[in-house]
């Protein structure tokens, strides 16, 4: 009688085996350069092409070849999935549907790696909860690019033998990004705008004018990377109509949170996209017991949560309409975050353009 051989290698056969897969394991990481985005820059379709990303410095990305004064990259990250259609065009996934772009971060609710614009095509790779992995190639300036110490071959892959003589190494590149690490913070509230910028209405938020090197600019307050600021310039008196509610704009719930004082009782215009309609338990004692409160999002674009205190005649309008809708509204600030969690409340006093 016979015995089929069995289908596991034998045992002298399991290092080799291992050693193979550590090193089948390892092609991938050689095959793939990654970068760090030196300056702020945007990811391009092609060379000095239609603008679809905002890159900060910091981001890392995937590099491919150069082409001239330009260089090939891909940047991934997570985007929230009701700001994107799916497309079919140019063999793309999705398209930004959202009408001032949306953020790309490197988790859900992490941090910002880009901002794509609207009617930028990436490609969907995977999909957590309400939000999107997606991905996209482009072309960004050489200068603005950088190697990484992440892109460094692995040591366990090309390691020199322990009794091989060590050379000498070979000083890495000089990184834009290290002028930027260490330029020190602006601890005056005066200061000059150092190169041509943007003027945001909030943090990633849509830009509505460009200040020129050399602006003098006032600091009136800080979130995170960004701070708010107050110019002094001429524009042509027809231009101009009068501001409607005397609202205050542009502020974000980090300010709120670091200056209560300053804001509680004051009354903001906030653009929010509304989740649900419900009513006020123990837990919240900042809003009446009962009462009801839309749970919103925002305020866009940051990722976190606004409770919003309404009428039981405004909750009736807001029920009918359809769950995640942007909505721009007038509110007066109650409370800059509540007993346990970080999110405002606010009571509503009308919407606004609707």
């Amino acid at each position: 009688m016979s015995y089929a051989p069995q289908s596991s290698p034998p045992l002298r056969w399991l290092p080799a085996c291992a050693a193979l897969l550590t090193l089948l394991s390892a092609i991938p990481l050689l095959a793939q350069d990654v970068g760090e985005i030196s300056s702020d820059t945007r990811l391009r379709k092609e060379p000095d092409g239609v603008p679809l990303v905002s890159l900060p410095a910091g981001t890392e990305v995937e590099t491919k070849e150069a082409k001239g004064d330009w260089h090939e990259v891909v940047v991934d990250g997570w985007i929230f999935t009701n700001s994107i259609s799916p497309t079919q065009r140019d063999g793309f996934d999705v398209v930004v549907s959202a009408p001032d772009g949306e953020n790309l971060r490197d988790a859900p609710n992490g941090q910002v790696v880009g901002r794509a614009r609207n009617g930028a095509l990436l490609r969907k790779l995977d999909t957590n909860g309400g939000w999107t992995h997606v991905s996209r190639a482009g072309w960004v300036p050489s200068q603005a690019v950088n190697p990484s110490a992440a892109a460094d071959t692995p040591a366990t892959a090309q390691a020199p033998p322990a009794q091989a003589t060590p050379t000498p190494a070979t000083a890495p590149p000089p990184s834009a990004t290290s002028a930027t690490a260490t330029k020190p913070g602006i601890e005056s509230d005066r200061a000059a705008v150092s190169r041509e910028t943007g003027l945001f209405a909030t943090p990633q938020g849509g830009k509505y004018a460009t200040l020129q090197i050399g602006a003098p600019i006032k600091i009136l307050s800080r979130s995170g990377d960004w701070v708010r600021i107050q110019t002094e310039g001429w524009v042509r008196e027809g231009d101009l109509e009068e501001a409607s509610g005397g609202a205050l704009t542009g502020i974000t719930a980090a300010e709120v949170r670091s200056d209560p004082s300053r804001y509680v009782g004051k009354t903001l215009e906030w653009r929010l996209q509304l989740i649900a309609v419900q009513t006020a338990d123990e837990l919240r004692t900042e809003i009446p017991r009962g009462q009801t409160y839309l749970l919103t999002r925002g305020p866009l674009p940051e990722p976190g949560f606004v409770y919003v205190i309404v009428s039981n005649s405004q909750a009736a309008e807001f029920k009918s309409l359809p769950a995640l809708q942007e909505l721009t509204l007038r509110v007066i600030i109650k409370a800059a975050k509540t007993k346990y969690l970080t999110t405002p409340v606010v009571e509503l006093v009308s919407r606004v353009g609707e």
